[in-house]
């Protein structure tokens, strides 16, 4: 969505969501793309969404329309990675096996537990590599 926005920002258009129906004018566009840019530090907004959606144009041109790997730009993926690893604050209530604080939040842990199950593991492999992260996370 990132390129989306910055594309309808660029062209100074409206953008209407095509799933939600929910439209964006320049300045709501301009609060999203923030959301992603700030946390990335990046100290020139409007070169860095010119830059990438000029790489993703041309690189889609030369796959027959389809997108590059997140990976193939190096700004790009540094900022968006940079933005996954911003997200994991809210997860660490989630993922954490501590006693939750609400009915929801133990919901949403079950959940988790339960999607990693289906995914092929234990629920002390779970644990335990729950543990680790925030041991590591800490240590950091």
């Amino acid at each position: 969505r990132y390129v989306t926005y910055a594309d309808f920002w660029i062209q100074d258009q409206e953008y209407r969501d095509p799933d939600t129906g929910e439209s964006f004018d320049r300045s709501a566009l301009n609060a999203e793309l923030e959301k992603i840019e700030k946390p990335a530090g990046i100290s020139n907004p409007k070169d860095f969404r010119n830059e990438i959606v000029n790489f993703v144009l041309r690189a889609r041109a030369k796959n027959a329309g389809k997108n590059p790997s997140w990976t193939s730009y190096e700004k790009l993926r540094s900022v968006i990675e940079k933005k996954m690893f911003s997200n994991t604050e809210d997860l660490l209530p989630v993922i954490s096996f501590n006693t939750k604080a609400s009915a929801d939040e133990q919901k949403k842990h079950q959940d988790f537990v339960n999607r990693m199950i289906e995914k092929g593991y234990t629920e002390k492999q779970v644990r335990l590599l729950c543990e680790w992260y925030l041991r590591v996370r800490k240590a950091s």
